[in-house]
């Protein structure tokens, strides 16, 4: 039961974190890769106790591989996912 709890809260984490990300997402690119990347970083500061903190900061390593190699959708969406394991939205 504790384990199905986990894969729902993820699932439902990435689904809220891609739309949170999804008006970046359309139209991405360097500058919304920087802005996403800052407020990861700053959310990542607040909250070092966040349960998905080591998931957050996968997802933050990912979102930057992607926007440094150019796919920016795919970075933005990342850097939205580890808002999104922080409990922390795009302002």
């Amino acid at each position: 039961m504790r384990k199905s709890n986990w894969i729902a809260v993820t699932v439902f984490s990435s689904a809220v974190a891609m739309g949170s990300a999804a008006a970046y997402a359309s139209d991405a690119n360097a500058n919304n890769c920087l802005e996403m990347a800052r407020q990861v970083k700053t959310a990542l500061a607040d909250n070092p106790q966040a349960p998905d903190y080591d998931s957050a900061r996968k997802a933050q390593s990912n979102g930057r591989d992607f926007c440094v190699n150019g796919f920016y959708d795919r970075g933005v969406a990342y850097y939205g996912q580890a808002l999104a394991f922080l409990g922390a939205g795009k302002s």
